[in-house]
């Protein structure tokens, strides 16, 4: 993943005008968000977050993602953070 940190660093932070980037492996052009990381990772326009939440379980299941892509008119993917 140092590629990707290289990445973030020359494009002067972690905003990107658009995810199509040369691989280290092939220098094939690839999205970004097409590619399977080690850990779960995410490229968005903006984030939903929630810091202590008073539910019996902290993810939402697929329903409530439904929910929230309804309400945006677009797919969601939860990426789980811990901090």
């Amino acid at each position: 993943m140092a590629w990707l940190d290289d990445l973030v660093r020359r494009n002067g932070g972690v905003s990107f005008g658009h995810l199509d980037v040369p691989v280290p492996c092939c220098r094939a052009v690839v999205k970004l968000d097409s590619l399977r990381y080690e850990e779960p990772i995410g490229f968005a326009w903006f984030e939903i977050s929630a810091t202590n939440p008073t539910r019996a379980k902290y993810e939402l299941d697929a329903e409530e993602l439904a929910v929230v892509a309804g309400l945006l008119g677009h797919p969601v993917t939860q990426i789980l953070a811990h901090y």
